[in-house]
């Protein structure tokens, strides 16, 4: 199943149930939502599983600087209705947890738990701010794609690496001005908002992630009032598509899933 709300491209599998929360991915820079292709082969035979291009990726309409927060919270939400979810169990990556967190405080009522994997997520936090300003020396053009797969994965998996430059060659080019306001202080969730969260909190950070390693994220777990951290040994910053087993196996665990 594929819709259009709001301007956001969105793709469902499997159906909704008035008993059990949705599982909603939302993807990070590199990719769109045909990224969590892994992670609906795995899923979707049992659950209601949703992923939707971000604005100004993949299908959806450009995303509007002037207004990203409200933006992407308003994205999340309209494709959880058009999709016929009541709830959701959110799953981000990198980039996508900008808008988990931000779902998560100004719609706790859609929001029954949160994944964070290899994601600074919008939030006011030095050393995360520090630890992403390093790797973008590192990251060119391509942006948080040029680091998003380890080297040992690139050279055993050249066909699955491709794969994945294909995938994001489907967004359009990155808005400059975009990126400048995911880390403008406006943009930027302070860590004291952060226990008005109520639904259970899971950062996954990957052992060698060059943009967000473990101890960049370590410093947010205090401030979540039900959080937990997992480090993935070997992963670097895309553990759902470069060691989905391991990934799905986790989430699962945390979600309460069925695989």
């Amino acid at each position: 199943m594929e819709g259009v709300a709001n301007g956001i491209r969105w793709s469902a599998q499997g159906r909704p149930h008035e008993d059990q929360a949705s599982v909603l991915f939302i993807h990070g820079a590199g990719a769109n939502r045909a990224a969590w292709w892994q992670q609906f082969a795995a899923f979707a035979p049992a659950h209601h599983v949703i992923a939707y291009d971000l604005p100004g990726f993949g299908e959806s309409d450009a995303a509007d600087p002037a207004r990203l927060p409200e933006q992407m919270i308003e994205a999340a939400v309209a494709v959880l209705a058009a999709a016929g979810a009541t709830r959701a169990k959110v799953v981000c990556q990198s980039l996508g947890g900008w808008t988990g967190v931000r779902l998560a405080l100004a719609r706790p009522d859609l929001v029954e738990s949160l994944v964070l994997c290899c994601t600074l997520a919008g939030i006011a936090h030095p050393p995360g701010l520090q630890s992403f300003a390093q790797a973008r020396v590192r990251m060119g053009q391509r942006g948080p794609a040029a680091l998003a797969l380890t080297e040992g994965f690139i050279a055993a998996a050249p066909l699955m690496t491709s794969l994945y430059s294909q995938l994001g060659a489907y967004n359009p080019p990155a808005d400059p001005a975009l990126a400048e306001k995911l880390f403008g202080p406006d943009a930027l969730v302070p860590l004291d908002q952060l226990a008005a969260i109520a639904a259970p909190v899971l950062i996954i950070a990957g052992e060698h992630d060059p943009i967000w390693p473990p101890a960049a994220l370590a410093g947010l777990l205090p401030h979540f009032a039900d959080g937990r951290m997992t480090v993935l040994p070997g992963a670097g910053h895309s553990p759902y598509f470069e060691e989905p087993a391991s990934f799905n196996a986790l989430i699962a665990e945390f979600l309460g899933l069925t695989i």
